[in-house]
């Protein structure tokens, strides 16, 4: 997309530090955080981009790209290397120590070394890890002790409630690590096939849409349907992407940034969007919840209400009464299920009690029948 093969030098855009096809292989905050410290205890100073992308090549990496010093060769580029290793379900409450020392941080655990390959090749700003379970790579998501409710058990009930809605979801369960719990994900950019696990390409919204990582406001759900029409398999991409927006709006999920958004390449060269795998309600107690993406095209409003996303259906190819119909469902679906089904997963009273807000837009219709709010 940003990188066709040819025989020119290309460079970065102007503001971008690496092209956006390779930044999706790169880790986000969490990852940098685990590099930076390996850097600053091992080299004293702290990692470079060029190392942030580099230094691991564990293989536990985003996608199918892997780096090395010749276009033929995977392997060490840098100096600053983290050797391959994998965790497995018995060091978990030994990497949960090593999220705990990291947050205040406290002194490095003896084992820091074991958990930096599962864990600096991921994206996402909370702390995470591959974990190998009956051979196959999952991601966990670990709690922190200044977590405010049960993320794991709250995030877990939400993507119960997309899959309600129709949206495909990564697999998941929720596992109890040391004194809380903690969410497992079934990667989604791994398959079975002959000699084992393979990789799959996969790309962000971020490259899909060519855009910054700063852009917030500069984008909508509408250029991701553009995208899709252009570059994905066929299929209804609108209906799609309109069903994940709204999901966003009725669960308070404003964290849907352009890397919140996957795709993965197929066997005949284009992509389709991969299963949803990160929706978590935003606290805020006033005031309007914004999205990060505008709903419709860029311009049309970020206000996560109702109203917003049924004007939002022309512009994702949906006729108005469609759009009216698919939002009024699945307010009434999360209306009535969001409780009972955060419950099921392990959300406490307490926990449902403080995401409440989150679900505010849930239960609502909007249109000609819509009940007057009381």
């Amino acid at each position: 997309m940003q990188l066709p093969l040819g025989p020119a030098l290309m460079e970065a855009p102007e503001g971008f530090p690496l092209f956006n096809g390779v930044r999706d292989a790169a880790p986000d905050a969490w990852g940098r955080k685990l590099i930076d410290r390996e850097s600053l205890r091992s080299q004293g100073r702290p990692a470079t981009e060029a190392e942030f992308l580099l230094v691991s090549q564990s293989g536990n990496r985003i996608g199918a790209l892997r780096f090395g010093p010749t276009p033929v060769a995977v392997g060490p580029v840098l100096p600053l290397q983290i050797d391959d290793r994998l965790t497995h379900l018995g060091d978990l409450e030994a990497f949960q120590d090593l999220v705990d020392r990291l947050e205040p941080d406290r002194p490095l655990p003896p084992r820091f070394i074991d958990f930096l390959a599962p864990g600096t090749d991921l994206g996402g700003a909370r702390p995470k890890g591959t974990v190998t379970i009956d051979g196959f790579p999952h991601l966990v998501k670990f709690g922190l002790s200044r977590d405010r409710y049960n993320m794991a058990a709250v995030e877990a009930g939400c993507l119960d409630l997309c899959e309600m809605a129709g949206i495909p979801t990564c697999a998941r369960q929720v596992i109890r690590v040391g004194d809380r719990d903690a969410l497992v994900l079934r990667r989604f950019d791994r398959e079975e096939g002959e000699g084992g696990v393979r990789r799959r390409h996969m790309i962000s919204a971020l490259t899909l849409l060519g855009a910054h990582e700063s852009d917030r406001g500069l984008s909508g759900y509408a250029d991701l349907y553009d995208g899709l029409r252009r570059h994905a398999v066929s299929g209804d991409h609108g209906e799609a992407v309109f069903r994940r927006m709204v999901m966003n709006v009725l669960c308070g999920n404003t964290d849907d940034h352009y890397r919140n958004t996957a795709l993965l390449l197929t066997e005949r060269g284009r992509y389709e969007l991969s299963p949803l795998y990160d929706v978590t309600p935003t606290l805020q107690s006033l005031g309007a919840r914004n999205l990060f993406l505008h709903l419709g095209r860029a311009g049309a409003g970020r206000e996560a209400t109702l109203e917003n996303a049924v004007a939002a259906g022309p512009s994702l190819g949906l006729r108005p009464e469609r759009a009216e119909r698919i939002v009024n469902d699945l307010s009434e679906m999360v209306g009535a299920r969001w409780r009972e089904t955060l419950r099921s997963r392990g959300a406490s009273e307490q926990d449902l009690e403080m995401v409440a807000n989150s679900f505010s837009e849930a239960g609502r219709r909007v249109g000609a029948d819509a009940t007057p709010e009381p």
